[in-house]
């Protein structure tokens, strides 16, 4: 990303390869605060800089229509993924930190879904509701602070009900990380698998669960959000670096989806399909936002995008939501960078509740 490449020539000491990477950034409006960059600071008295200090500025977007539906009162949990049941009303969000799932009944009252390792949880990310099947898909992978787990990924699946578990499907092998996952027609599941750069996919035959690649590995690098069109047909998957791809669910032919120049679609997180448009959770392209992206009748060309939500002062590091009614519910503060590199929480750190923003997006 155009930022990333800015900072990495400013610390090499390349001032005038910075400049062009930050001209290039500035110039398809990304918002970002270049003052907060550390490794700029060389380059902040020049002319050159003052100029793009004074077009960033331009590009600057506040946009804050949302509001905090509930907190949960467990600062430490370092919340990654959240899915709603349609007929209880209840959120899930599953925790990284405390290797759990946490239920949010309709009166917002949080309790335990899953304790801390339950079934062999590791590090909780995506979530997803199966409102037909009463079940919750939950994607878990060891990180650093697993040990000899570290890479090893899984696919767990939930009764509602009774929270006992009733499927667990193993990715062979290693490095994977199960990330996010979108549910196709027929039971068909789709998962991000953003350390094996793939797109795995399980089907449902003769009542069991059966897992194969639907999209090869080092197809994308991080492949992380993925949403998934009303005909079933169609899957948007986020490149962290890439930007957005759509697949083909049946083939698992993959291609770029076409947006126009100053449409940024890099450091995507959580991405939902609704109304003929991609709503997108947007962590690392810049000042964190909400943005919907409309896409063309066919769905498949990016036309526009839309802020919905930016410099919401709640905001650190907001990285997945779920769709209820015209709202999307997003983790607004999942405080990622509390965690340290072996993946435990630093020392001498603030934390927050974690609190779930709702946003309009009809």
């Amino acid at each position: 990303m155009a930022r990333d490449g800015a900072t990495a020539q400013a610390k090499a000491g390349n001032k005038a390869e910075a400049l062009r990477w930050l001209e290039k950034a500035v110039s398809r409006g990304l918002d970002f605060d270049l003052l907060d960059e550390a490794a700029f600071a060389q380059l902040r008295e020049t002319p050159e800089m003052k100029e793009l200090l004074a077009r960033a500025a331009a590009n600057r977007r506040v946009v804050n229509r949302g509001k905090v539906a509930f907190r949960i009162p467990e600062k430490d949990l370092i919340p990654e993924g959240i899915a709603h049941d349609p007929e209880t009303g209840a959120y899930y969000v599953g925790s990284i930190n405390k290797r759990k799932i946490v239920r949010i009944d309709k009166a917002g009252k949080a309790s335990d879904f899953t304790a801390t390792g339950q079934d062999g949880l590791w590090d909780v990310l995506g979530l997803r509701v199966d409102p037909a099947t009463r079940t919750l898909w939950a994607c878990s992978s060891g990180g650093p602070s697993s040990g000899e787990l570290d890479g090893t990924s899984s696919l767990f699946r939930y009764n509602l009900a009774t929270g006992k578990l009733i499927g667990r499907h193993d990715i062979p092998g290693r490095p994977h990380l199960c990330n996010d996952i979108a549910l196709g027609k027929d039971g068909e599941v789709f998962f991000t698998d953003s350390k094996g750069g793939m797109l795995h996919r399980l089907r449902r035959q003769d009542a069991e669960y059966r897992m194969d690649t639907l999209v090869g590995p080092g197809t994308f690098i991080y492949p992380n959000g993925i949403g998934i069109s009303p005909d079933f047909k169609k899957l948007f998957v986020a490149d962290f670096m890439k930007g957005l791809s759509i697949v083909d669910a049946a083939t698992g032919q993959a291609r770029p989806l076409p947006h126009p120049e100053k449409v940024h679609v890099a450091g995507i997180d959580g991405l939902y399909f609704h109304g003929g448009s991609l709503v997108a959770v947007q962590n690392s392209a810049g000042t964190a936002r909400i943005v919907r992206f409309r896409l063309n009748a066919a769905h498949d060309a990016i036309e526009s995008e839309e802020v919905l939500e930016s410099r919401n002062a709640v905001f650190d590091i907001p990285t997945t939501g779920v769709l209820v009614g015209g709202k999307i519910a997003v983790i607004a503060n999942s405080q990622l960078d509390s965690l340290d590199e072996q993946g435990r929480l630093k020392t001498g750190i603030d934390l927050t509740e974690p609190a779930i923003l709702e946003i309009p997006v009809d």
